[in-house]
This record gives structure tokens, sequence and C-alpha cells, in this order.
């Protein structure tokens, strides 16, 4: 039993989010820019494009935190992949979902979270953009809409990126990819002294 709730389409959400092959992958000034606005025009100290894995969210960008994962079981991203609305938490404290949550009772002490769906072009919410606060607050109807434009047009990026990731032969991911996916796994490799093999397949000759 998930210590987090489990959206109805978690499979084929999952299938979605791992098709972008964006998990762990480099910074990207795109993205970047759009978690700037969000904090800057919400004025939140915090602003996140969260993508929610199997069992930690993981961030492709951010502003205001230094860390770049979290555990699911504290995400409180893993609530807002539930629904299709902006997720809006006015007060951890006030809330029983969240008021014993480290992130809360801790470091960065969450007192205000609002969250809008990073929904895929398949309906599936692979993650958010979310603003994070330090003192409880409510977020305006139009501040809700613009953390949902602000989502979609970070969706936007992440569908344009995957164009760029495919090879128009296969629809499997290019050159690109390949070598990100290399570089991350040689250096695990070396970490753990473990050996690495790689098996290439010429396809169009």
């Amino acid at each position: 039993m998930a210590d987090w709730p489990v959206p109805a389409d978690e499979s084929a959400r999952l299938e979605a989010l791992r098709s972008y092959s964006i998990l762990d992958s480099e910074s990207d000034e795109n993205f970047d820019r759009i978690t700037r606005l969000a904090s800057q025009m919400l004025g939140l100290p915090v602003a996140l494009i969260s993508l929610v894995d199997e069992d930690r969210q993981w961030f492709l960008s951010r502003v205001g935190v230094d860390v770049c994962q979290t555990g699911r079981d504290v995400a409180f991203c893993a609530h807002a992949i539930c629904g299709d609305e902006v997720f809006v938490v006015p007060d951890p404290l006030n809330d029983e979902r969240f008021r014993a949550n480290p992130l809360v009772t801790g470091p960065p002490h969450i007192r205000f979270y609002a969250g809008a769906p990073l929904r895929s072009g398949q309906g599936h919410n692979i993650g958010t953009l979310c603003v994070i606060g330090t003192e409880p607050r409510e977020l305006s109807e139009q501040e809700a809409g613009l953390l949902r434009e602000l989502a979609s047009l970070a969706m936007h990026q992440i569908e344009m990126r995957r164009r760029t990731y495919l090879c128009p032969l296969t629809g499997l991911p290019n050159r690109r990819p390949f070598f990100e996916a290399g570089d991350r796994e040689f250096h695990r490799s070396w970490r753990q002294d473990t050996p690495l093999s790689v098996l290439l397949f010429d396809i169009d000759h």
C-alpha cells in the first residue's frame, strides 16, 4: 500500500512520463525561465516543475530550493496529480494530510502550496508546475489561471523536447538522449564499481 494517493491511471501515467526520456536530464533554460516567471509573478520564493515518478518527485526546474528531488511520500505534488484543477493548500498546518509532513515541520517549512498539473497529450498528469510559500495565503482565480497557463507552457516545452529527441524512422529516442543516458549510466557504473555494457542495432542499413 503506497503512502501517497495513487491516480486511477497510474500505470499509463508512468508510461507516459517515461516516454519523454526527461527524468534526470540536464537543466534547460526554457524550463528555468518558466519557474522564474512563476516565482516572480506570484510573489512566492519557490517554484518547481516537478515530475512525479514511481516513488519520487524529481525537479526538472527549480527556483528557491537546492535539492533536486524528494520522496513521493512527502510530495504535495503527489496529491496535485490526482486531479485536473489547480491543487491549493492555503496552510498545511490546518490540513491533516500535511501537518506532520517533514517539509512542513522542518525545512523548507512549507506554509502554502499551489500546483497545476502537467497534462500530457494522452491525458495523463505527469507532474506539476507548483509554487510554495513560507506564509499561509490564498490563491486568487487570476493567480490560478496564471499558474495553469504557465503549466501549459511547461508541458508544451516538454512535448517539443520529445519531438527533437525522437528518431523519425523508429520513433525511438535519438542520439542526444542516448548520450545523456549513457553518461548517467557510465557515472553510476563508475561510482558503484559495476560492469557496463552497450548493445547497438543499425536499423536503417
